[in-house]
């Protein structure tokens, strides 16, 4: 009760103020833009300019170094095959020792003692 009163006879000696709608209330530069349309225009501007920075290194700077790139590995696997066709390495068959292929259970799939990924042509 003592607050309903309080805030009655304080709403009675506070003068209301009625409400403004405020109109054109930025301030307008030389230009007839206000401060924060310049601004956003100038960030606009810049973003164009980095933007187009940014095509032209990828287009004249990344893609010929990935080309470079492919085509300098390309002649290094050439190099390696003529190689490796000169000098064909005979690999030795090494001993099965008690700790390899450890089997406690076969695998559910073709003869139960192959991997699922076992490769014929490199493993034996």
């Amino acid at each position: 009760m003592a607050k309903r009163f309080l805030t009655t006879r304080i709403a009675k000696i506070v003068p209301r103020v009625p409400a403004t709608i405020r109109k054109y209330s930025a301030v307008a530069t030389p230009e007839g833009l206000s401060p924060f349309s310049a601004e956003r225009l100038a960030v606009e501007e810049h973003a164009k300019s980095t933007a187009k920075t940014w095509k032209n290194i990828t287009i004249y700077v990344c893609l010929p170094a990935l080309l470079l790139g492919t085509a300098n590995s390309y002649r290094i696997m050439k190099e390696h095959e003529a190689h490796s066709a000169e000098h064909e390495h005979k690999h030795e068959d090494h001993p099965l020792f008690q700790y390899q292929r450890i089997r406690t259970k076969p695998f559910p799939w073709g003869d139960g003692d192959k991997t699922l990924f076992h490769n014929p042509a490199v493993n034996k």
